[in-house]
């Protein structure tokens, strides 16, 4: 048995990323996936929301949709 059988690899673990809200230009943390199978990577991996407006940010958008603060 190996060492690290069982343990995920850290390209599959999701990265917490801050973007910009699109409705009122403050600040979000969303979870992005950074590996996996081909259409996820760079995808939000839950539903957030916006902490200022309550804008809600859906599963599985392209994180590239949202601009960088």
């Amino acid at each position: 048995m190996a060492i690290l059988d069982g343990c995920r690899e850290g390209k599959n673990t999701p990265k917490l990323t801050e973007v910009v809200c699109p409705r009122c230009g403050g600040i979000m943390e969303v979870f992005v996936k950074m590996g996996g199978g081909s259409g996820e990577t760079g995808r939000l991996v839950s539903d957030e929301t916006c902490p200022s407006c309550g804008f809600e940010a859906q599963a599985g958008t392209p994180a590239g949709d949202f601009k960088k603060p």
